[in-house]
């Protein structure tokens, strides 16, 4: 049987390196060299929850109600949460049907916003500096 001789898409190969993990290479090469410092990098805490929250923590993971997928919508109580919040901190009325999107994270709404709007040939501005993942994609559209 022959090898299979995957590769890589085209945009994905022009994406420069990603700034995190470059910045993890410099750290583990630091820590090896026995260089003390404090990271600054992305925000990782460097103290324990409280205690209440581990305690709410471990009553929901045990909860059998948990155990599953939730919807891929979002969940309606977290949107609505989320709809509440930003009527409550910035006085902004959002629709959580419609105007409210769960996300696994930010770099994934940032992706699929510019998958969903962005089309090669358009422009888009990008501040620099931004946030790694935004200057990364915008090459692959352009």
């Amino acid at each position: 049987m022959g090898k299979i001789n995957i590769e890589l898409a085209d945009r994905v190969k022009k994406l420069p390196p990603y700034l995190f993990v470059e910045m993890e290479k410099i750290v583990l090469q630091k820590k090896k060299e026995g260089v003390k410092f404090v990271s600054l990098a992305i925000g990782d805490p460097d103290i324990s929850p409280p205690p209440f929250i581990l305690d709410a923590l471990r009553k929901e993971v045990a909860d059998p109600k948990n155990h599953n997928y939730s919807f891929s919508q979002g969940e309606p109580e977290f949107k609505q949460a989320v709809a509440d919040w930003y009527k409550k901190r910035f006085k902004v009325d959002l629709n959580p049907e419609t105007e409210v999107v769960a996300l696994i994270g930010s770099k994934e709404g940032m992706a699929n916003f510019f998958r969903a709007f962005v089309n090669p040939g358009d422009y888009v501005l990008v501040p620099d500096p931004s946030y790694p993942f935004i200057q990364g994609w915008w090459h692959t559209v352009k």
